[in-house]
């Protein structure tokens, strides 16, 4: 129904509270998400199909989220396309066009829902070079066949620090250097991606501990609804 809208609206503007509750929308599907992670336990049944529905659902609700945002900050806007108000990928593409006109480029507030889904799916930042901030430093050796300066850059050792030589002129102990660091590095990470898949499950476990506790009220709710 949203797309047949035929009446045109000259100034599109998105409230305050639509905001809060587009933001509890996204909370809402990353509940589901985080509960359904935790179904397989209690049910031999196979998930997937539901946690990928849930899981376009979640990034459609970031989606809108990141639309109404920026047009509740009042980002100038391209001309509509047509009549009916704009999906929130069309809100993006006329903003950027008004962008390239020379307008303010505006990025969506930061929500709720992004601090928990970061606490939740960010894994730390792994030690590695491409993580070092300037420059890094070229090999300190001589290519034997030509006499001429390596070119190739110097291995990292981890730490911010780099050894003297590429890998190919590393010597016995830098070469010791560096596979301890990448062994360690990779073992952090696999342990952080574990920590984070508890977390998840510990999560909606908790989540679901809650519907369940409140499940009277809600059919309280659904009664009231039904029968006044």
């Amino acid at each position: 129904m949203f797309e047949t809208d035929s009446d045109f609206y000259p100034d599109e503007t998105v409230t305050s509270l639509a905001i809060e509750v587009i933001d509890e929308l996204r909370m809402k599907m990353l509940e589901c998400l985080l509960v359904v992670q935790t179904l397989p336990d209690a049910a031999d049944l196979n998930f997937t199909d539901l946690a990928n529905d849930i899981l376009a659902a979640h990034r459609s609700t970031l989606e809108t989220y990141q639309a109404a945002s920026i047009v509740h900050q009042g980002a100038e806007l391209d001309e509509r396309w047509g009549n009916g108000l704009s999906r929130p990928k069309a809100i993006f593409a006329r903003h950027n066009a008004a962008v390239r006109r020379g307008a303010t480029k505006v990025t969506p507030a930061p929500a709720l829902c992004d601090r928990l889904e970061r606490h939740l799916y960010q894994l730390p930042r792994p030690d590695r070079t491409q993580t070092v901030a300037g420059q890094r430093p070229k090999c300190s050796a001589l290519v034997k066949s030509t006499g001429e300066d390596c070119t190739n850059s110097a291995i990292y050792l981890g730490s911010g620090i780099f050894g003297a030589h590429c890998y190919s002129h590393a010597t016995p102990e830098e070469r010791e250097q560096y596979r301890v660091h990448h062994e360690k590095n990779d073992a952090r990470q696999a342990r952080s991606h574990n920590d984070l898949r508890d977390l998840q499950r510990a999560v909606g476990e908790k989540i679901s501990a809650h519907w369940i506790s409140t499940r009277e009220h809600r059919i309280q709710w659904v009664n009231d609804i039904m029968y006044n």
